[in-house]
């Protein structure tokens, strides 16, 4: 398997991501939004080295804006705010169908209902995919889990069970159209599901509500 978050160099997922959070639009965009997001998408590449639970808020996304992104017409600036140039969203645009390509070449069949795809994307796209095919699967973190299901500490239980359902139906979609791929993701959410059981189980032990 590919990590196709490896076809990008670390100025494009920038770019990437300031696409993703503009809308395709030309939008101001603060600086912190830009770190969060990069963090959240690409957890290994915008790490705090030593802290992998933390976005690194310094050169690592600063240099790039600037020495990258910004010299070549892509980026413009003022203040904390960045805004993509129609040059950037044009650029963007190409990035986030090259991504999107890369998934619907893994999953290699146009009859996914829609929803499927979504949820298929986004554990394609999970940080926890990436490291788990990466040989990284111990670096993974109870945040990562979370951002695999699309959940966060404080969501309801019965919101969570859910998410947890609709993961699993959306992998079941692939046994027969992608039987390799199919193997690929249940190996990631057999592994997910054991590693973060105590989540799972703090959840289902839930009486209602936010924790």
């Amino acid at each position: 398997m590919i990590a196709h978050s490896n076809l990008l160099t670390r100025s494009e997922k920038i770019l990437l991501v300031m696409y993703e959070l503009s809308d395709g639009k030309t939008a101001k965009i603060r600086y912190e939004d830009i770190v969060v997001r990069a963090f959240k998408k690409f957890s290994s590449d915008f790490q705090l080295k030593g802290y992998p639970e933390y976005p690194d808020t310094g050169d690592i996304v600063h240099k790039p804006l600037y020495s990258d992104l910004k010299k070549k017409g892509f980026v413009l600036s003022g203040g904390k705010y960045f805004a993509l140039t129609k040059k950037g969203l044009e650029y963007g645009s190409i990035l986030k169908n090259k991504m999107r390509g890369t998934i619907e070449t893994k999953m290699k069949d146009n009859k996914f209902s829609r929803s499927d795809k979504d949820e298929l994307e986004n554990i394609i796209t999970s940080n926890a995919y990436k490291m788990f095919i990466d040989d990284k699967k111990d670096e993974i973190l109870d945040i990562d889990f979370h951002s695999y299901l699309g959940t966060t500490v404080r969501t309801k239980k019965y919101d969570f069970l859910g998410r947890l359902t609709t993961i699993e139906e959306a992998i079941n979609a692939t046994k027969q159209k992608n039987p390799k791929l199919y193997s690929n993701l249940m190996e990631l959410h057999d592994f997910m599901c054991i590693r973060f059981s105590n989540i799972i189980d703090f959840f289902k032990n839930q009486k209602g509500g936010k924790i």
